[in-house]
């Protein structure tokens, strides 16, 4: 697959705008499956180095580490999903090659302060888009909040998203569905578990609106059987909807 993403990647930084990249990237991994790999603890459960195996011998997987998660694929990864919340400033990402498509959200509230810090890192990206935010929306109007996942589709039609108090809500799962991908296994996805794979912490963890993503799960459950998007967890923490199908090892995907 990384082939495929090189060449993709190639293609996308000849265009001028973020619009034209996003428009250039709809759908060109129809039929792939997204594995979208969070930074929960049980992200740890797997060798890193046989994962990185599998994922290299496979040709049907579009694999997206989202944050300090890209430490674990590395030059295995398609896309790279980050935002500056969870970016240490100071060593920004080293990446282990040039074809990963690196993709940041940055606050709207924050825009211009965060697209200076990416340049003042000089940290590679490649399409960057607004997430809106307070004061632009409030706690009540977050994905989770509203359980309207057909926001999931916000990104590639307007190239923004909203806030879902969850990279994976705002970018990560919007991301795998713009690019044509309507099966989506999420690793190391904890919810609730208010912990990382890595012991460095980046920030508090909000319980509340981690609550309410875990209780509004039934609802996201409904809407990929509606829109036809097959949803897996390869986790054995994640308390979300038990209709959701859970895979116990890699060699599930």
């Amino acid at each position: 697959m990384k082939d495929i993403t090189k060449k993709i990647k190639k293609k996308i930084l000849k265009l001028d705008s973020v619009e034209e990249r996003m428009k250039f990237l709809k759908d060109k991994y129809k039929g792939k499956t997204a594995v979208i790999l969070a930074t929960g603890p049980t992200l740890n459960d797997h060798d890193f180095d046989k994962m990185k195996d599998i994922f290299s011998k496979r040709d049907d997987l579009v694999i997206i580490p989202v944050k300090h998660a890209y430490s674990t694929t590395k030059e295995t990864s398609d896309f790279h999903v980050i935002n500056l919340f969870s970016m240490d400033r100071k060593n920004p990402t080293i990446y282990d090659d040039d074809n990963t498509i690196v993709l940041f959200n940055v606050a709207k509230s924050f825009q211009k302060e965060h697209l200076d810090i990416i340049v003042d890192n000089n940290h590679p990206c490649d399409i960057w888009f607004p997430v809106l935010n307070p004061p632009y929306i409030d706690d009540t109007q977050t994905i989770q909040a509203t359980k309207n996942y057909d926001l999931f589709w916000m990104m590639g039609e307007k190239c923004e998203s909203i806030w879902g108090k969850s990279i994976m809500y705002s970018t990560a799962i919007p991301l795998a569905l713009h690019i044509g991908c309507r099966d989506i296994v999420t690793i190391g996805w904890d919810l609730g578990t208010g912990e990382h794979f890595y012991e460095k912490e980046y920030g508090d963890v909000d319980v509340k609106y981690t609550q309410e993503a875990i209780d509004n799960t039934p609802e996201l459950y409904d809407w990929c059987v509606e829109n036809n998007i097959n949803l897996r967890i390869l986790s054995n923490k994640n308390p979300a909807d038990s209709r959701i199908e859970r895979i116990k090892t890699i060699m599930d995907i």
